[in-house]
Protein backbone atom coordinates (compact mmCIF):
# COMPACT_ATOMS: atom_id res chain seq x y z
CA UNK A 1 0.00 0.00 0.00
CA UNK A 2 1.45 3.24 -1.19
CA UNK A 3 1.64 5.91 1.14
CA UNK A 4 1.84 9.40 -0.01
CA UNK A 5 1.35 12.82 1.38
CA UNK A 6 0.51 14.48 -1.86
CA UNK A 7 -3.45 15.04 -2.28
CA UNK A 8 -4.83 13.35 -5.04
CA UNK A 9 -5.58 15.54 -8.10
CA UNK A 10 -8.73 16.64 -8.95
CA UNK A 11 -9.19 17.65 -12.55
CA UNK A 12 -11.20 20.65 -12.34
CA UNK A 13 -11.19 21.47 -16.52
CA UNK A 14 -9.84 24.07 -18.84
CA UNK A 15 -12.21 26.92 -17.35
CA UNK A 16 -10.96 27.01 -13.87
CA UNK A 17 -7.20 28.12 -14.15
CA UNK A 18 -6.79 31.76 -13.31
CA UNK A 19 -7.68 34.13 -16.50
CA UNK A 20 -4.91 36.65 -17.15
CA UNK A 21 -6.46 40.16 -17.24
CA UNK A 22 -5.90 42.04 -20.89
CA UNK A 23 -3.87 45.04 -20.68
CA UNK A 24 0.02 46.25 -20.18
CA UNK A 25 1.16 46.78 -16.50
CA UNK A 26 2.38 50.19 -15.59
CA UNK A 27 6.37 48.84 -15.92
CA UNK A 28 5.80 47.63 -19.52
CA UNK A 29 3.79 51.48 -20.08
CA UNK A 30 6.84 53.44 -18.85
CA UNK A 31 9.59 51.16 -20.83
CA UNK A 32 7.50 52.35 -24.12
CA UNK A 33 7.45 55.49 -23.33
CA UNK A 34 11.09 55.75 -22.14
CA UNK A 35 12.35 54.31 -25.44
CA UNK A 36 9.79 57.14 -27.40
CA UNK A 37 11.39 59.84 -25.36
CA UNK A 38 15.24 58.80 -25.84
CA UNK A 39 14.15 58.41 -29.48
CA UNK A 40 12.94 61.94 -29.64
CA UNK A 41 16.16 63.18 -27.86
CA UNK A 42 18.48 62.25 -30.36
CA UNK A 43 16.11 62.98 -33.37
CA UNK A 44 15.04 66.49 -32.39
CA UNK A 45 18.59 68.05 -32.86
CA UNK A 46 19.06 66.62 -36.25
CA UNK A 47 15.74 68.41 -37.80
CA UNK A 48 16.90 71.61 -36.05
CA UNK A 49 20.40 71.36 -37.68
CA UNK A 50 18.17 70.97 -41.09
CA UNK A 51 16.97 74.25 -41.10
CA UNK A 52 20.19 75.05 -39.99
CA UNK A 53 21.37 73.49 -42.80
CA UNK A 54 19.33 75.75 -45.05
CA UNK A 55 20.71 78.58 -43.45
CA UNK A 56 23.96 77.44 -44.70
CA UNK A 57 22.81 76.35 -48.19
CA UNK A 58 21.35 80.28 -49.08
CA UNK A 59 23.77 82.08 -47.54
CA UNK A 60 26.52 80.30 -49.56
CA UNK A 61 23.88 80.67 -52.85
CA UNK A 62 23.39 84.68 -52.06
CA UNK A 63 27.76 85.10 -51.68
CA UNK A 64 27.85 82.67 -55.20
CA UNK A 65 25.33 85.08 -56.95
CA UNK A 66 27.34 88.20 -55.60
CA UNK A 67 30.86 86.39 -57.09
CA UNK A 68 28.81 85.67 -60.35
CA UNK A 69 27.26 88.90 -61.16
CA UNK A 70 30.67 90.50 -59.99
CA UNK A 71 32.38 88.63 -63.08
CA UNK A 72 29.63 89.39 -65.56
CA UNK A 73 29.53 92.69 -64.73
CA UNK A 74 33.86 92.86 -65.59
CA UNK A 75 32.85 90.46 -68.14
CA UNK A 76 30.64 92.28 -70.45
CA UNK A 77 31.82 95.85 -69.28
CA UNK A 78 27.98 96.36 -68.15
CA UNK A 79 26.50 97.67 -64.87
CA UNK A 80 24.70 94.59 -62.96
CA UNK A 81 22.70 95.22 -59.78
CA UNK A 82 21.42 92.96 -57.61
CA UNK A 83 17.70 93.98 -55.99
CA UNK A 84 16.70 92.91 -52.37
CA UNK A 85 12.81 93.00 -51.39
CA UNK A 86 13.01 92.64 -47.54
CA UNK A 87 9.83 92.05 -46.66
CA UNK A 88 9.42 89.37 -49.51
CA UNK A 89 12.80 87.54 -48.87
CA UNK A 90 13.85 87.64 -52.60
CA UNK A 91 16.62 88.78 -54.71
CA UNK A 92 16.82 88.95 -58.40
CA UNK A 93 19.63 90.61 -60.65
CA UNK A 94 19.22 93.09 -63.46
CA UNK A 95 21.32 94.57 -65.81
CA UNK A 96 21.46 99.05 -65.81
CA UNK A 97 21.20 100.33 -69.10
CA UNK A 98 23.32 103.06 -69.26
CA UNK A 99 21.55 105.07 -72.06
CA UNK A 100 18.88 105.61 -70.03
CA UNK A 101 20.36 104.68 -66.25
CA UNK A 102 16.81 102.29 -66.02
CA UNK A 103 17.37 98.60 -64.65
CA UNK A 104 16.76 95.69 -67.34
CA UNK A 105 15.68 92.68 -66.63
CA UNK A 106 18.86 90.27 -66.76
CA UNK A 107 18.55 87.92 -69.49
CA UNK A 108 19.11 84.24 -68.69
CA UNK A 109 22.68 84.87 -67.80
CA UNK A 110 22.96 81.95 -65.61
CA UNK A 111 21.45 79.93 -62.47
CA UNK A 112 22.86 82.27 -60.02
CA UNK A 113 20.93 85.02 -61.08
CA UNK A 114 17.84 83.69 -61.83
CA UNK A 115 15.41 85.26 -59.16
CA UNK A 116 15.24 83.79 -55.71
CA UNK A 117 12.76 83.51 -52.90
CA UNK A 118 14.51 82.46 -49.71
CA UNK A 119 12.43 79.78 -48.09
CA UNK A 120 11.06 79.85 -44.53
CA UNK A 121 12.42 80.37 -41.96
CA UNK A 122 15.46 81.73 -43.58
CA UNK A 123 15.11 85.39 -44.28
CA UNK A 124 16.85 88.42 -44.92
CA UNK A 125 17.79 90.51 -41.48
CA UNK A 126 18.61 93.68 -42.95
CA UNK A 127 20.54 95.28 -45.48
CA UNK A 128 23.20 97.85 -44.87
CA UNK A 129 24.74 99.89 -47.61
CA UNK A 130 27.14 102.82 -47.29
CA UNK A 131 26.05 106.05 -47.63
CA UNK A 132 22.01 104.48 -47.31
CA UNK A 133 22.20 103.18 -44.30
CA UNK A 134 20.79 99.34 -42.63
CA UNK A 135 17.06 98.55 -43.92
CA UNK A 136 15.35 96.32 -42.47
CA UNK A 137 12.12 96.26 -45.11
CA UNK A 138 11.42 97.73 -48.36
CA UNK A 139 13.21 97.18 -51.08
CA UNK A 140 17.44 97.81 -51.97
CA UNK A 141 19.90 97.57 -54.19
CA UNK A 142 23.79 96.45 -54.51
CA UNK A 143 25.64 97.71 -58.21
CA UNK A 144 28.08 95.59 -59.97
CA UNK A 145 30.46 97.82 -61.72
CA UNK A 146 32.78 96.50 -64.86
CA UNK A 147 36.26 97.73 -63.09
CA UNK A 148 35.09 94.38 -60.68
CA UNK A 149 34.24 96.96 -57.67
CA UNK A 150 31.05 96.57 -55.61
CA UNK A 151 28.68 99.20 -53.56
CA UNK A 152 29.85 98.54 -50.22
CA UNK A 153 27.32 95.88 -48.88
CA UNK A 154 26.70 94.08 -45.93
CA UNK A 155 23.93 91.48 -45.83
CA UNK A 156 22.44 89.38 -42.85
CA UNK A 157 20.62 86.31 -43.23
CA UNK A 158 19.01 84.46 -40.09
CA UNK A 159 16.85 81.62 -39.68
CA UNK A 160 15.47 83.03 -36.13
CA UNK A 161 18.59 80.71 -34.63
CA UNK A 162 21.71 81.29 -36.18
CA UNK A 163 22.68 83.87 -38.83
CA UNK A 164 25.54 84.76 -41.59
CA UNK A 165 27.17 87.80 -42.60
CA UNK A 166 28.06 88.71 -46.14
CA UNK A 167 29.66 91.57 -46.85
CA UNK A 168 31.86 93.21 -49.38
CA UNK A 169 35.72 93.57 -48.85
CA UNK A 170 36.89 97.14 -48.94
CA UNK A 171 39.90 95.94 -50.23
CA UNK A 172 39.23 93.78 -52.96
CA UNK A 173 35.88 93.99 -53.58
CA UNK A 174 35.15 90.66 -53.32
CA UNK A 175 32.21 89.31 -51.36
CA UNK A 176 33.07 87.24 -47.81
CA UNK A 177 30.77 84.86 -46.08
CA UNK A 178 31.04 84.50 -42.22
CA UNK A 179 29.18 82.93 -39.84
CA UNK A 180 27.24 85.05 -36.99
CA UNK A 181 25.99 88.25 -37.44
CA UNK A 182 28.41 91.01 -37.27
CA UNK A 183 28.55 94.88 -37.93
CA UNK A 184 30.69 95.77 -40.83
CA UNK A 185 32.38 99.73 -40.80
CA UNK A 186 33.02 100.54 -44.09
CA UNK A 187 33.71 103.98 -42.58
CA UNK A 188 37.17 102.99 -40.61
Amino acid sequence: MPTSIVAPSIDRGPDTRRARPAGFTLIEVSLVLLIIAIVLALAIPRLRSLTGAELTRQARRLTNTFRFVRNEAILTGRIYQLHYDIGVERYWVTIVDQASDTPQVAPDIGPLAKPVSLPDPVGISDVVIQGVGKLQQGQVTTSFYPDGSIDPTVVHLDDGREAYTLYVNSLTGRPALVAGYYDVDYDK
